[in-house]
């Protein structure tokens, strides 16, 4: 699109296609970063474990993965895993009109080191998911820029 074009001619703008962030780096109770690999090893861990994942430090790390299913909110169920926060409630049934002043508002870093925007603050803080509406889901990743 003519918007990623123009973006990945930015200076220091990267772009991983096909690979999924399979966990954190965390040092001393902060996110430094993540471990990637590329997406079809990661969905076939179960039957391969041929390739050896990558790290990408970071000052901080900005978690934007979604809501449901097993590749959903996975920053913060990571975080719950690991202990470093207690609870994930899950987001509440639809209700866009409270959803996009909750997923601007509630957009933070929720430990140090790490940023929660979109869907996954509904997650994390047990909100009302979206449904078709995109604007706050966008105004939140601007917030956490």
């Amino acid at each position: 699109s003519t918007i990623m074009s123009k973006l990945l001619a930015r200076p220091n703008v990267k772009l991983f296609n096909a690979v999924a962030a399979e966990d954190l780096i965390v040092k001393d109770g902060k996110v430094g970063g993540v471990v990637t690999n590329w997406a079809l090893v990661s969905m076939n861990h179960d039957t391969q474990s041929c390739m050896d994942p990558n790290v990408m430090e970071a000052k901080v790390v900005v978690s934007s993965c979604g809501h449901d299913g097993p590749f959903g909110a996975t920053g913060v169920k990571r975080l719950k895993s690991i202990g470093l926060i207690d609870n994930v409630p899950g987001m509440k049934a639809l209700d866009m009109n409270k959803a996009e002043d909750a997923i601007v508002r509630l957009t933070r870093e929720i430990v140090p080191g790490m940023i929660v925007t979109g869907m996954e603050v509904a997650e994390i803080d047990g909100g009302p998911r979206m449904g078709p509406t995109f604007g706050a889901m966008m105004i939140s990743g601007q917030k956490a820029a």
